[in-house]
């Protein structure tokens, strides 16, 4: 099989940095038109404030249709592509809170999924562990703390959802009995 045939980083930085205004404009908007991904990537980039919630929403549903696609739920959900949602909703945004929401909504889909058809693909197991350990990760920093009571209660029914669940889920309980230390000293473990 052929190696495609790609510039080096390095290489394109530099025809990049010796090009005109007008020519990267032109480059943008080529890129723009050529695909849905490309277009969403650029709005999550450069809108700020007025379109968040649109843009946020549009990456919800990529990560919701790969569980739960509009004819029904998916045979072999392809987590893969929602966490490559998250991740580019993640650096084109860089949007903390809208991060963890994704991610949070990953994990509620992947319990979801499994309560609706006892069973998932272990791909999707590691993955909402996966996704879980990001959002923590992000809600421990300086700027995630203090969107925890935003998430609390979501929280909550993820570890209620999670408990003496299968392996590589139930790992997801110990994820949020460690944020319930870390916040409170464990009191959901009290709710």
């Amino acid at each position: 099989m052929a190696e495609e045939a790609t510039l080096k980083w390095s290489e394109l930085k530099k025809y990049l940095q010796d090009a005109g205004q007008k020519e990267l404009i032109e480059l943008v908007h080529d890129l723009y038109k050529q695909s849905v991904d490309n277009r969403r990537y650029v709005t999550a980039r450069y809108t700020k404030g007025e379109g968040d919630s649109e843009i946020l929403e549009a990456y919800r549903k990529i990560v919701v249709n790969v569980y739960f696609p509009a004819r029904g739920a998916a045979s072999k959900p392809r987590y893969s592509v929602a966490k490559k949602a998250i991740n580019d909703y993640s650096r084109a945004s860089g949007d903390i809170r809208g991060t963890m929401d994704l991610a949070i909504t990953l994990v509620e889909n992947v319990l979801r999924y499994i309560r609706e058809f006892s069973g998932i693909g272990e791909e999707s197991y590691a993955g909402g562990s996966e996704m879980m350990e990001k959002f923590c990760k992000l809600i421990k920093t300086e700027e995630g703390q203090k969107f925890y009571p935003y998430f609390r209660e979501r929280l909550q029914k993820i570890y209620k959802d999670s408990k003496n669940g299968p392996y590589g889920i139930a790992t997801i309980e110990d994820y949020i009995s460690d944020l319930e230390d870390y916040f409170f000293e464990g009191e959901l473990k009290d709710n």
